[in-house]
């Protein structure tokens, strides 16, 4: 049973010397010759505590240091900053779609497999076209002409499609 000041009890138990004196004027700490007697105190504040500070108390939070890192957890302020920066991406992103700078990647593909189609489907069709034109000539000049003018002719065609 130690007897001890108001001010050095509210050091020990680390609360501030008007929650002590307050306490005391409220009765719940009783003093002894203007001392505070810290066993009746203690049980005292105890016994008048809220429940919910008490089990606070017994599991209180685990304090997690800046940058995060208590099993991937981060604090209040890195995360903030983290969502902020991610909306900023985000909003970039939505202005480079919207000026036509950016574009859908699924919609570059479809696109860019709709003309390789095209492309593969005009190449492929020209020797069907050529085959009875180029069997009746002699000419390697006259053949080498008749080609280069097809293929000229379907990818005139082709580049005005796209």
């Amino acid at each position: 049973m130690a007897l001890i000041s108001q001010a050095e009890f509210s050091r020990q138990i680390g609360v501030s010397k008007p929650y002590i004196h307050k306490l005391v004027k409220k009765g719940i700490i009783k003093l002894r010759n203007g001392k505070v007697d810290t066993a009746q105190a203690m049980e005292a504040m105890k016994a008048n505590a809220d429940p919910a500070n008490l089990l606070r108390e017994e599991n209180p939070p685990e304090v997690i240091p800046a940058g995060g890192n208590a099993a991937g957890a981060v604090d209040f302020i890195t995360a903030r900053t983290m969502r902020e920066a991610f909306k900023a991406k985000l909003a970039k992103l939505e202005y480079e779609e919207k000026s036509k700078k950016l574009t859908d990647a699924s919609k570059v593909r479809n696109d860019a497999f709709k003309a390789g189609r095209i492309i593969r489907d005009e190449l492929l069709a020209i020797p069907d076209r050529l085959a009875d034109v180029l069997a009746a000539e002699d000419d390697p000049g006259e053949v080498r002409k008749v080609i280069f003018d097809e293929l000229e002719l379907v990818l005139n065609r082709i580049s005005k499609q796209g």
